[in-house]
């Protein structure tokens, strides 16, 4: 997802994706924690574990809530795999009832510090290709049919996605939530029959962004987010973010479908995982205006 964020997820998700599985060799070696996987090399996801596991234990022992600051440091974590590459099915549904679907790969690396989108279905937009830098702030886009890379101007970052109701904001890393707002756990909650923190996030003063609050229902058993309101200035909902079917991967709780409804317009997109891994490396260059054309 971020200020508007899922990233990352929409990453987290999507990293989002962000998000199917790769397929691993026969000699790995795992092992399970807090039922999260653990590869020979899963040192990050051990890290992860233990940190829930004393937040959880914690906070039992004094017998006080986690703080707002505490629990987006856990949602952070798990939201933020090192790498990821995923293939993801976007449907947009229009307020007039018709819906488009897209089909794109996006992959990820630095926590969501470099990220990148091509379109692979419908042919209409086959190659079409965006490369998101430095947390989202700086873009590139690759269209086939002038064959041209382009920096987009810095206002980009809030245009929609294939005229979806995500913008390019809401794929960018999670570690913004801190810079950007202040959040006050409010209590719990439950939510679809999980019990959550639910939490209030205020915009700081002079930090430019789409929603001066937002609502977030983090599960206590995994402090995975599943739901997030992103309110107006008149403090109306404008838009839900709903994150649901979540699976372990690769060590990562991910949501397969993420569902970010606009209650303005009466619109909705759908971003289903048809694929994902985090195991994926990043070959050398690969985030570049270069490997756009490709």
């Amino acid at each position: 997802m971020s200020r508007t964020k899922p990233q990352s997820h929409p990453s987290a998700t999507f990293e989002i994706s962000k998000k199917g599985r790769a397929s691993r060799g026969p000699r790995e070696k795992k092992e399970y924690i807090n039922g999260y996987k653990k590869h020979e090399n899963g040192l990050i996801t051990i890290l992860i574990s233990f940190c829930i596991y004393m937040t959880l234990w914690l906070n039992g022992l004094t017998g006080q809530i986690p703080t707002g600051s505490a629990i987006i440091d856990s949602m952070t974590a798990i939201m933020s795999p090192e790498n990821s590459r995923n293939i993801i099915k976007q449907t947009n549904h229009y307020d007039d009832g018709k819906t488009r679907t897209f089909v794109l790969e996006m992959y990820s690396a630095g926590k969501g510090d470099k990220m990148m989108m091509r379109y692979i279905k419908p042919t209409s937009v086959k190659g079409q290709t965006f490369l998101l830098l430095n947390d989202g702030d700086d873009i590139w886009t690759y269209f086939p049919r002038t064959r041209r890379v382009r920096k987009m101007a810095s206002h980009a970052k809030k245009m929609k996605v294939q005229g979806g109701d995500f913008s390019f904001d809401d794929f960018s890393s999670e570690d913004t939530w801190k810079d950007d707002y202040t959040t006050n756990n409010t209590g719990s909650e439950k939510y679809n029959g999980t019990l959550c923190w639910k939490l209030k996030a205020v915009a700081k003063p002079d930090v430019d962004v789409d929603y001066p609050e937002i609502f977030l229902w983090i599960g206590q058993d995994n402090y995975y987010p599943l739901k997030m309101d992103y309110m107006d200035a008149k403090e109306n909902i404008e838009k839900t973010l709903l994150l649901t079917n979540i699976q372990n991967v690769d060590g990562f709780p991910t949501a397969m479908l993420i569902t970010m409804e606009n209650h303005i317009t009466g619109t909705k997109t759908v971003m289903e995982t048809v694929e994902v891994s985090y195991d994926w490396n990043p070959p050398k260059g690969f985030f570049s205006e270069r490997n756009l054309k490709k």
